[in-house]
């Protein structure tokens, strides 16, 4: 143990060699600090205004429960290249249930959020007095700071909100060592923490909302009128004004729709179309949302704009999506186990099943399964399994062997070895006869 990090777990931090990392840019003290980032479009952007945008949220929501719905696993590596399932070990039961008060997909889900949005995930390791990790308490990333030693340690300072937080958080030193730290970075610039999606990409989310917002704010003012009555006729005021008030009482709102209009004193009503300008104005709209999910790389059909969607590529757009964008994240989280918790050296590893997102339809399924039990790497068992059907045992646990299926060096039936000899090759009589 470092001098630093001795003197950060003895309590309050009260040496001045010790800084705060310029790492982050202005991006750790957001909004919970009453601190945001303001777009070129004049809006402030910030964890909870970022999700304000439709678009935002989908992005967001959808790479944070397509992740927390996949299952983490613990493996031991065998000396033959196979591996064991292990669920007695502290990882393993912190996988499955991370704290007293979150579920694993709960845990999963907070922290990905904040890896999504900010680009990092913190997470405190709370250890027992043998030093085994036993709870992981998820800090939200505007209230965690790195802090940098002259020696090269990192440390983290912790803001905690609220009652709960602050008694997880009793009796944890001012400046918390790195080792006591679950921090999940994404893509970074100098390796100590990660680049916030949500601040790079602050004009595009600005506009976005800018536009949502101009677009209430029409609504809200009374919009435009869709049409308008006229006449040649001159109306004094009251007569304008009841003639307006019978036309909204009598073909306002969804129960009058198609009701027949009776006009008086030769009015004429005339609908107004959208304009150039409004159509731009939608285009434009459309435009931000496909900006979005270019910022987080999720497929538009997958929140919701099927514009240029076709049966076809739908199904190759969602493996992608799950093969280039939700594994990166994936990987991110094993690595980091890895590193924090040394699982290597114990000859563990971690791995996630993506069964729950790349499951076929049933037909492509079973005539996976098909091909899968025939070329003998897939036991009826394991396909059953699979299909969530309990295991039959006996033949259907064994590997099946194709009847038109023989050994190496074997005639097709499998009985003689090519030649007319023996299937393992031998004669009877030592010189080619049998």
């Amino acid at each position: 143990m470092g001098f630093m990090t001795a003197m950060a777990r003895g309590g309050p931090f009260r040496g001045e060699s010790l800084q705060r990392s310029d790492a982050t840019d202005d991006e750790s003290a957001w909004s919970s600090f009453g601190m945001s980032t303001t777009s070129l479009a004049g809006v402030a952007i910030n964890q909870q205004t970022a999700l304000c945008v439709t678009a935002v949220m989908a992005c967001v929501t959808m790479l944070a429960e397509d992740l927390a719905k996949l299952t983490p696993r613990l493996f031991r590596l065998r000396d033959d290249g196979g591996r064991t399932k292990v669920v007695d070990h502290p990882i393993a039961r912190l996988l499955r249930r991370p704290n007293d008060w979150q579920s694993g997909f709960e845990f999963r889900e907070m922290m990905q959020v904040s890896l999504v949005l900010r680009g990092n995930a913190y997470a405190l390791i709370i250890r027992n007095r043998r030093g085994d990790p036993i709870r992981l308490v998820p800090i939200n990333a505007d209230r965690c700071c790195l802090w940098e030693a002259p020696t090269g340690e990192i440390f983290y300072r912790v803001t905690p909100m609220g009652l709960h937080e602050l008694a997880m958080l009793e009796g944890q030193p001012f400046l918390i060592p790195a080792s006591d730290m679950l921090h999940i970075r994404g893509f970074s610039m100098n390796g100590l923490v990660g680049s916030s999606r949500i601040a790079l990409a602050s004009d595009a989310i600005g506009l976005a909302m800018g536009y949502e917002q101009q677009a209430a704010r029409w609504m809200g003012n009374g919009s435009r009128p869709s049409g308008i009555l006229t006449t040649d006729a001159k109306l004094t005021e009251p007569a304008a004004k009841r003639i307006s008030d019978d036309w909204k009482k009598l073909h306002g709102g969804l129960m009058n729709a198609g009701k027949i209009a009776v006009l008086e004193q030769g009015l004429k009503f005339q609908q107004i179309s959208l304009s150039a300008s409004d159509l731009e104005f939608i285009s434009s709209r459309q435009f931000q949302v496909q900006e979005i999910a270019r910022i987080f790389r999720v497929p538009l059909h997958m929140i919701g704009d099927l514009a240029k969607s076709t049966n076809n590529n739908i199904a190759q757009q969602s493996q992608e999506y799950a093969n280039y964008t939700l594994s990166g994240f994936t990987a991110r989280w094993t690595s980091k186990f890895d590193v924090t918790f040394d699982l290597e050296e114990e000859g563990l590893v971690m791995d996630w099943d993506y069964a729950a997102l790349t499951r076929a339809d049933l037909a492509s399924r079973y005539n996976a399964y098909r091909t899968g039990i025939m070329s003998m790497f897939l036991t009826p068992d394991e396909a059953r399994i699979d299909d969530g059907l309990m295991p039959m045992g006996g033949d259907a646990a064994k590997l099946q062997k194709p009847t038109n299926m023989g050994a190496g060096g074997s005639q097709s039936t499998g009985t003689k070895a090519d030649g007319g000899g023996r299937p393992d090759g031998a004669t009877a009589d030592g010189l080619g006869n049998v």
